[in-house]
C-alpha cells in the first residue's frame, strides 16, 4: 500500500449543503410565484384585446421562460453543491486515512521497517481505506457521513 497524505481539504463542508437547501427552496419560491403570476396574467388578459394586450401577452410569455430557466438553474447549483460537497468530503477523509497510516508506520520499531524494507510487507493494521460519501440529495441535502477521526 503506497499512502501519502496531501494538504487537507479546504471546503465550508456545512456552508455548501446549507446554501444547495436554500437555493432549493427559492427556487420552490419561484415555481410558486410563477403560478400566481400565470393565475393574474389569465384573469388580467381573459378579456383584454388590442395592441397593449398583446405587448403584455408576449411579457408575460417571456418572463415564464425565464422563471423556468432561473429555477431549473438554481436547482442545477444546488446539486452541483452536493455533488462538490461529496467529492470534497471524499478527498478529505482520504487525506486523513493517509495521515493515520503515515503516523503509524512512524512509530514502528526499527526491527518492523527493516523487515518491511526487505520483504516489502506491511502486516500493520490500519483500518479499512475510506469509501466514497454519497451525494447528497434534495431538497433536504443532509450529509451522508461524516469525516473520520483517527487516534
Amino acid at each position: 500500500m503506497d499512502v501519502h497524505g496531501g494538504q487537507h481539504v479546504v471546503f465550508d463542508f456545512d456552508g455548501a449543503l446549507e446554501l444547495a437547501r436554500r437555493l432549493w427552496g427559492l427556487a420552490d419560491n419561484v415555481d410558486t410565484f410563477r403560478g400566481k403570476r400565470d393565475t393574474a396574467a389569465t384573469t388580467a388578459l381573459r378579456h383584454w384585446q388590442g395592441r397593449y394586450a398583446t405587448d403584455f401577452r408576449n411579457s408575460v410569455t417571456t418572463e415564464q421562460g425565464s422563471d423556468t430557466n432561473l429555477s431549473t438553474a438554481m436547482r442545477g447549483d444546488a446539486r452541483t453543491l452536493a455533488s462538490l460537497w461529496s467529492q470534497a468530503m471524499t478527498e478529505e477523509a482520504k487525506v486523513r486515512y493517509a495521515d493515520h497510516v503515515t503516523e503509524k508506520r512512524r512509530h514502528r520499531s526499527f526491527f518492523h521497517r527493516v523487515e518491511d524494507a526487505l520483504l516489502g510487507a506491511d502486516d500493520d493494521d490500519y483500518g479499512s481505506a475510506p469509501e466514497p460519501f454519497a451525494v447528497p440529495q434534495p431538497p433536504t441535502f443532509m450529509a451522508t457521513g461524516c469525516l473520520p477521526v483517527y487516534g
